[in-house]
């Protein structure tokens, strides 16, 4: 048995709470205020969350000019609460919204911490709630504002509540209060999946041992009310105010696709959440083999009560987690909240870590080094990929006077962040592997759980904030703050149609953005005598990304032709000669003919990368109906 004096001493009281709250909150924290508003999900969910604060109507969900009947309100009045408290819709904070999933994370690491000293004592509970705190999966997924970080924490408290009541120290009313809250919170948060996961443990566990007294505690007469009592008063509001559209839609159009195919191309085949758990498990899978192999070891044992927990942690984690193998539509998240039962028994197999079989030991040293070196190639790729946003559509077009919007080369500055941070991680996990094998105990859980942080910093603080070319959104919005100058309005005042739609920036720039294909926002401005923002996103307008490219190439020629040839008239010519600078701005006058008629006064461009759609993109702005006295540039000159 691994243990030490230090490992005791960091379980023990209050201590060990604040210790795994802390881990919980810096993992989950990393990028909160530095990563831009991500593409799709976050996005919907944070434009959504505004809209309800802007119209007061916190019943119906809606996505700009469409409803969004996908998923239950618990998040979205989550989130309005945390905007409320901290920050204000019109400022688009994009990490006020985030707030509610970093506190789902720490929910969900104290949770674990709970249920496990009733299952594999304080220690190895410490242990797991630790790793578990500072795994890949729940970092990102605690720092997004979407469902899943919340999700997991209320379904871990509501399979703590059940591990209390298991326990058979005499549980009280409280363990039931808490177990059907939480049951009823998590249908809020993501309809069925928290009622599923414990409901398929319970069911597994009654058909496993033959008993069902110890499940006395929760099942209560008052129970299934009280989660009647905390989703009945808004579904049936929602139901009546969309004509029973909601329902109908998150259960036909949302749901039930994703039962029967691989819904909006998300499909994988079966083993796909295990072949990809080495990455997203890290750092917690140093240790995960071995503690499967102690609870094969507990169930042929003589100890009832390791049995016992043996069976509720593979009860809680196998079922659910051959469900979704075998579920059509897969993402990664999807497996989220049978992670705490993973930690759990490689937090028991780090304290027993002295009974594991050698070739368990290589086990979990090969999966952790499987997640270290993916990352170890990762970050280096994301930052050098997308770390600058030059394309050759940008710099023709920024040849051709179409000033900004793409950044040659990378910055120095972040460069050394992300490879120090990277070169950190690195360094992090070839100690928590040496460690491990020379001193294995709280000294390998110490540099385990800062190699888990270290990815975070390098990853989401490093890699992914400094990659500038997925920044269109923000590269948008900061053109738009030009608009003061040339249209008298305050950014917040004009309005933008866009045939760039990711949701993203539909977020950055309000609700009142007008999302369409390239046609349709042309037709918008084409009617409108107020100054107007245009966004044209040429990686989806064929016709439209040739003519500037031919328009851009020519007038580029030409310049060349200039001064290659130092041009200068020749007035003996009895033809009047045309320079080529006038050539170049006639043949853009001839080409850009819709841009005068639309009254663009300035245009300028943004240059990246759509990694939502898997595509480089270049974005004309253009403002139209500007004031006559306030034109900084113009498609003529």
């Amino acid at each position: 048995m691994v243990r030490s004096d230090l490992m005791t001493d960091l379980a023990r009281g209050m201590r060990a709470w604040w210790v795994i709250g802390l881990l919980a909150a810096l993992s989950a924290l990393a990028g909160v205020f530095t990563l831009p508003p991500i593409d799709r999900d976050e996005s919907r969910y944070a434009q959504a969350t505004a809209q309800m604060l802007e119209t007061g109507n916190y019943i119906e969900i809606n996505y700009l000019d469409e409803p969004r009947n996908k998923k239950p309100v618990g998040i979205y009045w989550l989130q309005a609460a945390a905007v409320a408290l901290t920050s204000d819709a019109g400022d688009r904070q994009i990490w006020a919204y985030r707030l509610p999933s970093v506190l789902g994370a720490i929910l969900a690491a104290l949770a674990t911490f709970w249920a496990g000293q009733r299952l594999v004592g304080r220690e190895a509970a410490f242990a797991g709630a630790a790793l578990l705190a500072t795994t890949v999966l729940l970092g990102i997924e605690g720092g997004i504002a979407k469902t899943d970080g919340v999700l997991v924490g209320v379904t871990t408290l509501a399979m703590a509540a059940l591990a209390n009541a298991r326990s058979g120290d005499r549980p009280g009313w409280r363990t039931a209060l808490l177990f059907w809250s939480a049951i009823g919170l998590g249908v809020l948060i993501k309809g069925p999946v928290a009622p599923m996961v414990a409901g398929v443990s319970v069911l597994t566990l009654v058909v496993w041992e033959r008993k069902i007294a110890w499940l006395k505690p929760v099942l209560v007469w008052w129970g299934p009310i009280l989660t009647g009592l905390i989703v009945l008063p808004w579904l049936i509001s929602i139901q009546l105010a969309t004509d029973g559209a909601f329902l109908r839609d998150a259960l036909v159009g949302d749901l039930g696709p994703k039962l029967v195919s691989g819904h909006e191309r998300h499909g994988g085949l079966p083993g796909y959440h295990l072949l990809v758990l080495p990455v997203l498990f890290f750092p917690a899978t140093l240790f995960l083999i071995p503690g499967a192999g102690r609870m094969v070891s507990a169930l042929r044992g003589d100890d009832d009560r390791l049995a016992s927990a043996a069976r509720f942690l593979i009860a809680w984690a196998v079922p659910t987690w051959v469900l979704f193998e075998l579920l059509p539509t897969k993402l990664p998240h999807y497996v989220l909240p049978l992670y705490p039962a993973l930690a759990l028994a490689a937090g028991w197999g780090l304290v027993e870590l002295g009974k594991a079989a050698h070739w368990q030991r290589l086990a979990g040293w090969a999966l952790f080094a499987i997640g270290a070196g993916v990352f170890a190639i990762f970050l280096p790729y994301v930052f050098i990929t997308y770390g600058n946003n030059a394309s050759w559509d940008a710099i023709r077009l920024a040849q051709a006077g179409f000033e900004g919007g793409f950044q040659l080369g990378l910055d120095p500055y972040a460069a050394a962040w992300v490879f120090g941070s990277g070169a950190l991680f690195l360094a992090l996990s070839a100690a928590t592997l040496t460690t491990d094998r020379l001193r294995p105990g709280v000294l390998a859980l110490v540099f385990a759980v800062l190699s888990g942080l270290g990815w975070q910093v390098a990853a989401r603080s490093g890699a992914f904030a400094e990659a500038y070319a997925v920044r269109l959104a923000d590269q948008v919005r900061a053109a738009r703050a030009y608009s003061e100058t040339i249209t008298g309005l305050s950014p917040e005042d004009i309005v933008t149609a866009s045939s760039f739609t990711e949701p993203s920036l539909a977020f950055s720039l309000g609700s009142d953005t007008v999302l369409g294909t390239t046609e349709e926002v042309l037709a918008f401005a084409e009617g409108r005598d107020e100054p107007t923002m245009l966004v044209l996103d040429l990686s989806r307008d064929a016709e439209l990304r040739a003519d500037l490219r031919t328009e851009a190439r020519s007038v580029y020629e030409l310049r060349l032709e200039m001064i290659a040839t130092e041009w200068r008239p020749e007035f003996s010519s009895p033809v009047p000669q045309e320079p080529p600078w006038m050539a170049a701005d006639r043949l853009r006058g001839e080409r850009l003919a819709w841009m005068r008629e639309l009254g663009v006064c300035h245009h300028t461009l943004a240059s990246g990368t759509n990694y939502a759609r898997g595509t480089n993109t270049v974005l004309v702005i253009l403002f139209t109906r500007c004031a006559p006295e306030d034109t900084p540039n113009d498609p003529q000159d």
